[in-house]
């Protein structure tokens, strides 16, 4: 029986117009008359897995490829249904002989490599998602499974270039330039990375953020810390969402402080507390059952508008945390900034500043981002706009500003580009 039967032409312009019901009456219409027609068989099985019927696809795409193997197309899509009902081995042979008739698909390798990861065959995955690239370099999908196939293995720097990789080939279309110019930039494109940014600036000449990224990716002397301005503008457009995203970054801080607190036996309601950096008061929740009086400073006024709804501070206050500290003449018995020096590169000046707001034997808690202590300067601006800290470096500015005594701990503090970012998590307490 030739494929152009009426019913099947008809069945096929159905289909393609996006009529699945009428397609699907209709291949069942062909089949009735035709019932060993194995292009009928192929495309009733995609009608249903389009409709989302996989286990009814699945019994008419193999009687398909068994009256004819010859179509790797249809090799594929029983793959693919294969793969939906979670049937990986027949998923892995069916992709296997769609690729033995026709291997220039890079979907068909992506696809396996998926279907090989899922069996646990690393190996093979990685294989396949390659040889996608070898056909296809500016591929996101196959950078992105790439990525996290490499830190599944704890290979952080392969999955952190390929996840770069994968956002660069998915271009300005779906990532705003601050995106973009972080991950050209980690590729080897810097110059690639600043044009974009002097583009952005040359449309926004006031947009802080696109100034300090230039500067982060190489444009320009690297400032000391962020700006004030840069903080603010960052900060107050993603207030809004900043907690339901931070939970989809995994952000430990608010567990670190609760696990160090029960380690360390804080007073329940003992202690006046400053909160520097507060944001939308994740870390301000944890601490207040151990603060008689709790203080919360930010520079975003959305991020402490989260804060002000959570009902946790007795004061809160929009300044950068210097000047205020500068101002103000309480004393604290815990000063606490988390994800707050990642801001601030020079800590010559903020740390002798929270020592002089600490009572004697007062606290000071903190998180950095790792750095090599190879680094000559202690501190750098990364392409992401913040900056990460040599623990030499901290431990001398810590001694520098007058802590008596200190301790650190190595932590993940939450995933960056599809990997754990580590840091150190620290005490310091000045002499009681």
């Amino acid at each position: 029986m030739p494929a152009t039967h009426t019913l099947f032409q008809s069945a096929q312009r159905q289909h393609l117009t996006g009529e699945l019901a009428a397609a699907e009456a209709l291949y069942r219409q062909h089949l009735a008359a035709y019932p060993d027609d194995a292009a009928g068989q192929h495309w009733l099985g995609c009608v249903l897995h389009q409709q989302g019927r996989d286990a009814e696809a699945l019994p008419w795409l193999q009687r398909a490829v068994q009256g004819d193997n010859s179509q790797a197309a249809w090799w594929f899509s029983l793959g693919i249904v294969c793969a939906s009902l979670q049937h990986y081995a027949e998923a892995v042979v069916a992709f296997r002989a769609a690729l033995a008739l026709d291997a220039r698909q890079y979907f068909f390798w992506t696809n396996l490599g998926a279907s090989e990861a899922a069996l646990g065959h690393g190996a093979l995955a990685e294989q396949a998602w390659q040889q996608a690239l070898q056909l296809k370099p500016a591929l996101p999908d196959a950078w992105f499974l790439l990525s996290a196939h490499y830190a599944a293995n704890g290979d952080a720097a392969a999955a952190q270039q390929c996840n770069y990789r994968g956002i660069v080939c998915e271009g300005a279309v779906k990532h705003p330039p601050a995106t973009l110019a972080q991950a050209l930039h980690e590729i080897g494109q810097p110059e690639a990375a600043q044009a974009l940014l002097r583009q952005w600036l040359q449309q926004e000449p006031d947009n802080a953020i696109a100034r300090h990224l230039l500067a982060a990716c190489g444009g320009g002397d690297a400032p000391p810390r962020c700006s004030d301005s840069y903080v603010q503008q960052a900060f107050d457009q993603f207030s809004g969402h900043f907690d339901h995203k931070l939970a989809e970054l995994g952000y430990q801080g608010p567990a670190l402080v609760a696990a160090l607190a029960r380690e360390q036996g804080w007073p329940h309601a003992g202690w006046r507390i400053a909160d520097l950096g507060c944001g939308t008061g994740l870390v301000g929740q944890v601490l207040q059952p151990y603060a008689r009086y709790l203080v919360g400073v930010d520079l975003s006024t959305g991020m402490l508008a989260q804060a002000r709804g959570k009902g946790i501070y007795q004061l809160l206050q929009q300044a950068e945390l210097g000047a205020w500290l500068q101002e103000q003449d309480e004393l604290f018995e815990l000063v606490v900034c988390m994800d707050t020096f990642i801001y601030i590169g020079d800590l010559s000046r903020v740390l002798p500043a929270i020592a002089d707001s600490l009572r004697p034997g007062g606290q000071l808690v903190f998180s950095s981002e790792w750095l090599g202590d190879d680094d000559a300067v202690g501190f750098r601006l990364n392409s992401s706009g913040r900056y990460s800290h040599a623990p030499d470096y901290l431990v001398a500015q810590l001694a520098a500003a007058g802590f008596a005594r200190w301790q650190s701990q190595p932590v993940i503090l939450r995933q960056e580009s599809g990997v754990p970012m580590r840091g150190e998590l620290y005490s310091a307490w000045l002499a009681a």
